[in-house]
């Protein structure tokens, strides 16, 4: 029984969108191919972390501008604080864990102060913008 052997292809006929839209592409790419694919992907996630930030924050102004200054702040559970951001509790929660977002423990519970976490928002998109 013989087996078909893959064509190996250049990283110039295949680029990263193609390979997002069919990952199953990758198997055909030559080996010397893989670190320059690799280099764009860290790029464009590192510039879609920004995007992230920027987004984060624009929605944390908007809805704060209806809160008024006068608001307690207190302290936010991770569903409180993703309501408040409009993201799932989940993208909160990772955050939070990989210290990306201000937060704290008590005992087993993670809490958030809402200014720390608006004014860490704000000091990301001004670094990035």
């Amino acid at each position: 029984m013989s087996y078909p052997i893959a064509q190996r292809t250049p990283l110039s006929s295949i680029t990263v969108d193609e390979l997002i839209a069919d990952p199953a592409r990758a198997k055909v790419l030559a080996f010397e191919a893989l670190p320059q694919l690799l280099t764009e992907i860290a790029s464009r996630t590192a510039t879609l972390k920004t995007l992230e930030g920027v987004l984060l924050s624009l929605i944390l102004s908007q809805r704060n501008g209806g809160y008024g200054s006068n608001m307690p702040s207190g302290l936010l559970d991770a569903p409180e604080l993703a309501k408040r951001l409009g993201v799932p509790e989940s993208w909160v929660r990772e955050q939070a864990r990989l210290g990306n977002l201000p937060s704290f423990r008590l005992g087993h519970y993670v809490r958030f102060r809402l200014e720390e976490v608006e004014r860490y928002l704000a000091e990301q998109s001004r670094q990035e913008a």
